[in-house]
């Protein structure tokens, strides 16, 4: 909960809406890219928190975040879906029979 929170709250002063997607551990920009799969990723960090305003904005911006594209766009494709079933509450494990 608490890591999350940090989490958000670092990447939320970065601008929720150009954070980078990498960063050195001291939290110096290591690119300019954003992300959709770090937002992606990020939102759903909110789950392991309290709900508050500032999981819900990322929640927000996820959802306000168009498909990817472009060279990164299966990995950043893939965490944007996987974290959407997340927070839908319909991603589940599909055992054998």
């Amino acid at each position: 909960k608490g890591l999350s929170t940090a989490i958000q709250t670092f990447l939320n002063s970065e601008g929720i809406d150009r954070f980078a997607d990498r960063y050195t551990l001291d939290g110096k920009p290591l690119s300019q890219r954003h992300s959709p799969g770090m937002v992606a990723a990020t939102a759903v960090a909110g789950l392991a928190g309290t709900p508050d305003p500032l999981a819900r904005a990322f929640v927000k911006e996820l959802w306000d975040t168009p498909l990817p594209e472009g060279e990164q766009r299966y990995f950043d494709g893939m965490l944007y879906l996987m974290s959407m079933m997340h927070l839908a509450g319909e991603f589940r494990a599909i055992g054998p029979r």
